[in-house]
């Protein structure tokens, strides 16, 4: 282990080979502990492509595969729990639907919904290659949305799935595949160019890592409840301001319908999936429990944001020194 805590390629070999598994939860934790380390990125893209190979092929049980990703997953979620914020909520609230009054008034007042990115939005200060660099990177948990919420679906009571399967009737266009949302998001994302695999961020992937640890593989309903509620109750807020730049473009009202069908049903799906949890949160533990995964969820979408703001400026600093290598070329010329 000397040798790896020297070399710090060869612990991102390590993590992207899965190599070396008595070693991997140092790694882990020290790439935990830096979210902007290139060791991190290396965990979160690791774990994205486990993710996306398991809804595609299954969980693998009964083989090598099946057992070393799920070593893999447990050391990478131990240290994420060991390593979050604890929960302070106000000792005096004791009654259920007094904490998810006070929890949603948390989930509005969250630093994601006045994102710096949304100014960008607001001033109209992005290039058409912008939009499509974060349209590419939104569409990576768009397109994957409804598998986390079948998936979380199963672990919950009977009850409580007729809200998650109203939620899934609308993603699947309410009986009209051709208005499922991921069919909606394709003109707009064809009309900007495509997306791009290179174009996804660390963030990104962390984003849907996060969906599958509190959805698939969560100890108990609560997680899943408050990150998925946090997020639908959050997301209208937040693409009215990219649905208002965008029809400042003068794009058609067609090619937007993805933004307009979420700025309208989202808030209520919010509100109605915490209405159909809150049989089942009944003491402060699961309060806990539900807080800590809506500010996980929404810590990562920050994230997520965080990744494009930075791709954008780093893409407009490389295009700056760009155009000032061919000035000075053509000064020199001239000078010749």
């Amino acid at each position: 282990m000397n040798q790896l805590t020297s070399k710090p390629q060869s612990k991102v070999d390590v993590i992207k080979s899965l190599g070396h598994i008595g070693d991997f939860d140092i790694i882990v934790r020290e790439a935990i502990s830096n979210k902007k380390s290139a060791l991190w990125g290396a965990l979160q893209e690791t774990l994205f492509h486990l993710n996306v190979k398991l809804m595609s092929e299954g969980f693998a049980l009964g083989t090598k595969r099946g057992e070393l990703e799920w070593k893999i997953r447990s050391i990478v979620e131990g240290v994420e729990n060991e390593l979050l914020s604890k929960a302070e909520i106000p000792v005096q609230i004791t009654d259920p639907a007094e904490f998810i009054t006070w929890l949603k008034t948390k989930i509005h007042e969250h630093p994601v919904n006045n994102h710096e990115l949304f100014k960008y939005f607001d001033n109209d200060d992005l290039s058409s290659e912008e939009i499509r660099y974060f349209l590419s990177n939104y569409r990576v948990n768009m397109q994957r949305f409804h598998l986390h919420v079948a998936a979380y679906s199963l672990f919950v009571p009977f009850q409580m799935r007729e809200e998650l399967y109203e939620n899934l009737y609308d993603e699947f266009g309410q009986g009209d595949f051709e208005q499922a949302h991921p069919n909606l998001y394709e003109p707009l994302m064809d009309y900007f160019g495509g997306a791009r695999e290179e174009d996804w961020n660390p963030e990104t992937f962390h984003l849907l890592n996060t969906k599958m640890a509190l959805c698939w593989f969560a100890d108990g309903l609560q997680y899943g409840l408050g990150g998925m509620g946090a997020l639908e109750l959050s997301i209208p807020a937040q693409q009215r301001r990219m649905l208002a730049h965008f029809r400042r473009r003068g794009l058609t009202e067609p090619m937007l319908k993805y933004f307009v069908v979420h700025c309208e049903c989202d808030e209520a799906h919010g509100d109605g999936w915490f209405a159909a949890g809150l049989p089942y949160i009944k003491t402060r533990e699961d309060f806990k429990k539900v807080y800590i995964a809506a500010m996980r969820m929404l810590a990562a979408r920050a994230g997520v944001y965080d990744g494009i703001v930075r791709g954008i400026l780093k893409r407009r600093a490389e295009m700056k020194g760009r155009h000032a290598s061919v000035d000075r070329v053509d000064q020199q010329e001239q000078v010749a």
